[in-house]
């Protein structure tokens, strides 16, 4: 299992010089999870896209779409007491 943020899901999806990196990431390990905030952080990241269009709003589509089936059932809520708690701990 890897935990994964909008980053590593960003540089899979969309073509930078860490893209390769990412794509052996998953191929080593293809369980990937994420804190359900991934998908809101991914937006912002896809609509900066558009903005500057570097994206059409198709292929942003088909891009969100494609990512939320690579992580579909793989998300999860974080207990903020439980961050706080690391927090103090450390």
């Amino acid at each position: 299992m890897i935990v994964v943020d909008t980053n590593i899901i960003g540089y899979l999806f969309l073509t930078s010089e860490r893209s390769e990196q990412a794509e052996k990431a998953l191929w080593k390990d293809p369980d990937w999870v994420s804190p359900v905030l991934w998908r809101s952080e991914f937006r912002n990241v896809l609509a900066q896209y558009i903005r500057k269009e570097l994206l059409t709003f198709d292929d942003a589509v088909q891009i969100m779409d494609e990512a939320t089936k690579l992580m579909e059932g793989r998300e999860y809520e974080i207990a903020s007491l439980a961050v706080l708690e690391l927090v103090r701990h450390s």
